[in-house]
């Protein structure tokens, strides 16, 4: 209603400016005076609402809902930020400046979806839902948000389809109970949008929203099977348009963030894209071609085209004649896109369609990433559709396509743009099928999406993956599709258990903890161990207990103080849904992670020593190093230090770019660069390559071995300082569990033999509680080591997750992050 509302007003006021008969100086400057209004006024609500508000919010919901945590989404999903979205969208989107309002609405739907989960029934079934504390982020508060992100979209194109797979390629968890929750989340959507747009065109207040903000019509296009050729060259050169404006927009948002690092410079950046697309825009139109209208009264000018103005007579000195550039420029973006997917054949002409397309192009691209909530559909849309229409104006030429069919060609250069631009298939191909009613356009559309897809993939990552980058979130899976050909195990990328890792014994004195979090601040978890049957060997391990989280390792400070010769952390250890052996393949670990929604994964061998620990972090540094084939962070990193240099220009590298390594690459060998896109996936691991418990121990050894040069220790250690306090010279060690950990009295004051006794009965087996559970972690007892089990305590971990009434807190991994509270 708010867009609706705005785009009326616009439109009148714009109508009325550009149509009076007056100096063109005087409504050049009330053209622009209006758009800086109302440009200024977008950032002015987001800076005193909330200035979360700004941006897309597409790359950040996907950065959510693959796990990410981040400063970003502190006031992300609040109302506060909810308002601020629709007001500012609203003004944003009416002050012709290139910015969609798709991506905002999906933002909003998200939030929609937390706020409304936020009552204390919903909290209490996700409480009890969320099993593992520690270990997992809050999956159940992401599905909701996956659950809003679907109806937003649904709400944007009526297509109810088309949202629940656009929510299902964002998310990398995914399964049959969020499935069937979203599909019924949107169909209620559709109904109650189609009813609210009857009821409000019924009584005649918003006839506009049919037509203005909401993309809403039914064309029925033509199936000409025999122009496949000509399908699939737009296809190509529309993927290629597509990733070419990912890297423009992402060198724009690095030269961005050189001056924006302030409040004021933000908005009088935004003022400075409206001021430059008035003028843009205003003048545009001089160069627009004269066309004959088809016919003689002035209310409808074009056939089927009442809904948008024509513009009869602007720069246009013969009656019955319009100004083509001026009705593609001064239209709302919804009649735009009517006009490109409906008029007949030489209702635009092909230098302006190409003028405008360019300069269109250059501003989404300079507009995109500023401060304002700007969504990338419509602009990608409009582009693309006059794309599709300037080589079906080709075709018409060649005598090859039927006048006809320029809607069909204008569709489907659409779909070429946004496959090439955000690189999704399914849900785009539905998406468009559902806004137009055309389901015979189907086919069309999959061909076009999946081949401007893969132009897409040779040169870069598609337009949300970037913005992520250039947001520092740290996004699990950017290069998952390339792991397979990286032979990387488990043991090449975790984090080791030594000497200088950040394990903790099932009982440490309190000055060892203390230094603990004082050394790792950035870890929001500590993998705790038993102590080893050797204290005094260097590089010995202990069998792996569990995950304690930062917050309980500081609770149990300030309960038994840092002074404490031993605290027992069994209360508050959390055991480990799963755990993998140190040579599991990546493309395993990967799926895993983004399926269960793992912050860690502790990596242990077949007799229960802890190796190490995969995190999120370490998924992210294999994938940012090794994996990922274009170097985003590298390129980035690079981009940026040039610009620091001021090397503006220089910086883009026009000469010897990504773009330019391509192309050298497919004109060599043109054979090789199809198979390499046909053939993604590496040969299958050989035999060889597979984990037995038979497997031989030099062999894992030697792939230990491999691993430390690829991967280094860290220099730093808890125990460091400590160290002579570990072992008592009296005869006691200090750090020794007693028979039964936990219990009310460490035992603390036997000899060194007792003291080996007891860990060797550890080693032996620890029992998790009273009752056992398939995820709980039960070490095999090898040769030569005693079966007794050590219980830890009444109060210990119990089967389902903490036990002795210890409080289910999840920290989420955050680097360099300050923990959770709580749960969020």
């Amino acid at each position: 209603m708010l867009v609706s509302s705005l785009y009326g007003l616009r439109s009148q006021f714009i109508f009325s400016i550009v149509l009076l008969n007056e100096n063109e100086f005087v409504k050049f400057l009330q053209y622009t005076a209006f758009n800086l209004l109302l440009a200024w006024g977008c950032c002015f609500f987001m800076w005193i609402i909330s200035p979360a508000a700004s941006g897309s919010g597409i790359p950040d919901v996907k950065a959510y809902l693959n796990g990410v945590e981040s400063p970003i989404f502190k006031n992300f999903f609040t109302i506060k930020t909810f308002v601020a979205k629709v007001i500012s969208s609203a003004l944003a989107v009416s002050s012709s400046m290139v910015v969609g309002k798709e991506g905002p609405m999906l933002h909003a739907g998200s939030i929609l979806a937390v706020v409304m989960g936020s009552n204390k029934w919903m909290q209490q079934q996700m409480e009890v839902a969320a099993h593992w504390g520690t270990y997992t982020y809050n999956k159940e508060q992401r599905d909701l948000v996956a659950i809003g992100a679907a109806c937003g979209v649904t709400t944007a194109f009526k297509a109810p389809v088309g949202g629940v797979l656009f929510a299902m390629e964002m998310s990398t968890r995914w399964g049959k109970e969020i499935m069937w929750r979203c599909f019924l989340a949107c169909a209620i959507t559709i109904v109650v949008v189609r009813e609210a747009v009857t009821i409000c065109s019924t009584a005649g207040h918003c006839k506009s929203l049919q037509w203005g903000s909401l993309i809403w019509f039914k064309i029925t296009f033509p199936t000409p099977y025999e122009q496949v050729w000509a399908i699939i060259l737009l296809a190509v050169v529309g993927g290629y348009l597509g990733c070419l404006y990912i890297s423009f927009n992402t060198w724009v948002c690095v030269v961005r963030k050189k001056w924006t690092k302030f409040m004021w410079a933000r908005i009088a950046e935004v003022c400075a894209i409206s001021v430059a697309t008035s003028i843009v825009f205003f003048f545009m139109p001089v160069a627009g071609r004269c066309r004959s209208c088809d016919s003689k009264s002035d209310d409808q000018c074009l056939t089927g085209g009442a809904q948008f103005k024509t513009f009869q007579g602007f720069h246009c000195h013969t009656d019955h004649h319009y100004n083509d550039l001026a009705t593609l420029v001064f239209n709302p973006q919804g009649y735009v896109i009517q006009a490109l997917f409906q008029a007949h054949s030489g209702t635009f002409s092909f230098t302006s369609m190409l003028l405008y397309g360019v300069l269109y192009w250059l501003m989404a691209g300079i507009t995109y990433g500023a401060f304002i909530p700007s969504g990338l559909f419509t602009p990608s849309l409009i582009f693309g559709g006059l794309l599709g229409r300037m080589w079906a104006e080709v075709l018409v030429a060649m005598h090859v396509a039927d006048e006809r069919a320029v809607g069909f060609y204008a569709l489907l250069g659409a779909a070429a743009f946004l496959g090439g631009l955000m690189r999704m298939s399914a849900a785009q191909a539905l998406i468009l099928m559902e806004m137009t009613s055309s389901p015979q356009m189907l086919p069309f559309l999959m061909l076009v999406l999946v081949i401007s897809k893969n132009v897409g993939d040779c040169f870069n990552y598609g337009v949300f993956e970037h913005q992520m980058m250039l947001k520092n979130l740290a996004f699990v899976g950017l290069a998952e599709s390339n792991s397979k050909k990286f032979h990387i195990n488990a043991s090449d990328i975790m984090k080791r258990n030594d000497d200088k890792g950040d394990t903790l014994y099932i009982t440490e004195p309190g000055c060892v903890l203390a230094e603990a979090l004082d050394t790792f601040r950035d870890n929001a978890a500590f993998p705790v161990t038993t102590h080893p049957l050797e204290p005094d060997e260097k590089g010995g391990k202990g069998n792996f207990v569990g995950m304690i989280s930062r917050r309980n390792v500081a609770e149990l400070i300030d309960s038994h103080g840092v002074e404490a010769e031993c605290i027992d952390l069994a209360p508050k250890v959390e055991v480990a849904p799963i755990i993998i052996p140190p040579n599991m393949p990546l493309p395993f670990i990967y799926r895993i992670v983004n399926a269960e929604g793992f912050n860690y994964v502790p990596v242990v061998r077949w007799n229960g020593p802890l190796e190490g620990i995969v995190s999120r972090a370490d998924l992210v540094e294999v994938q940012n190093e090794q994996l990922d084939r274009f170097h985003l962070k590298e390129q980035l990193e690079k981009m940026a230090h040039e610009i620091d240099q001021g090397k503006i220009i220089g910086s883009m590298h026009l000469d010897n770019n990504i773009h330019a390594q391509a192309f050298k690459h497919i004109f060599s060998n043109p054979v090789a660069a199809v198979r390499e896109v046909l053939d993604k996936d590496d040969k299958p691991m050989q035999v060889d390559d597979t984990y037995y418990l038979g497997a031989s121990v030099d062999e894992r050894d030697r792939s230990y071995a491999s691993a430390l040069a690829v991967r280094p220790s860290h220099d730093i250690s808890h125990r460091t300082r400590f160290s002579s306090r570990s072992v008592d010279t009296s005869g006691g060690h200090a750090a020794t569990p007693s028979s039964r950990l936990g219990a009310s009295a460490h035992g603390a004051q036997g000899g060194q033999g007792e003291a080996r006794e007891a860990a060797a009965a550890v080693n032996g087996g620890v029992s998790l509680g009273a009752s056992s559970h398939p995820g709980s972690v039960t070490p095999l007892a090898g040769p030569g080591i005693g079966a007794a089990d050590v219980e830890m305590g009444a109060s210990g971990v119990a089967a389902g997750g903490v036990g002795g009434g210890m409080e289910d807190e999840r920290a989420p991994l955050t680097g360099g992050l300050p923990p959770s509270s709580g749960r969020p």
